[in-house]
């Protein structure tokens, strides 16, 4: 891999490690679309897990969020498509579609009231109307 090829992953590089310090830092949480509609995303629960996954807690890990082993797979056909200009098309419309799937189900069985799928009252639309 040459220089320049490295140079454009320090900016990715950084920005993870900044919202990985974050996330383990803060008690808000770093979901944008949660903090503004009090509604999970389809990742919601994603970060949790992992932190879950690092204390050696799978089962909370899979109840936090049952995809958090895709992301590995994700990242690896990225970066494996980047190099050997491979495209993986079918593949990543697959991965959406389940992960539309298990959002789907988790909101059925989950939300409004069960953590990690619970309604985020202090949201920005959760302060104006439920207050």
């Amino acid at each position: 891999m040459g220089n320049g090829k490295i140079k454009k992953f320090i900016p990715i590089f950084i920005s993870v490690i900044i919202l990985l310090a974050f996330a383990v830092f803060s008690d808000t949480g770093i979901c944008v679309f949660r903090r503004v509609t009090g509604v999970p995303c389809p990742s919601c629960g994603m970060t949790r897990s992992y932190l879950a996954l690092f204390h050696g807690d799978l089962k909370t890990a899979f109840f936090m969020h049952p995809l958090f082993w895709l992301v590995p797979i994700i990242a690896g056909l990225l970066l494996f498509s980047h190099f050997k200009k491979i495209k993986f098309t079918k593949v990543y419309i697959v991965i959406t579609i389940i992960f539309i799937a298990v959002y789907i189900l988790r909101m059925i069985l989950y939300f409004p009231h069960t953590y990690p799928m619970d309604y985020e009252f202090s949201s920005i639309i959760g302060r104006i109307f439920f207050r």
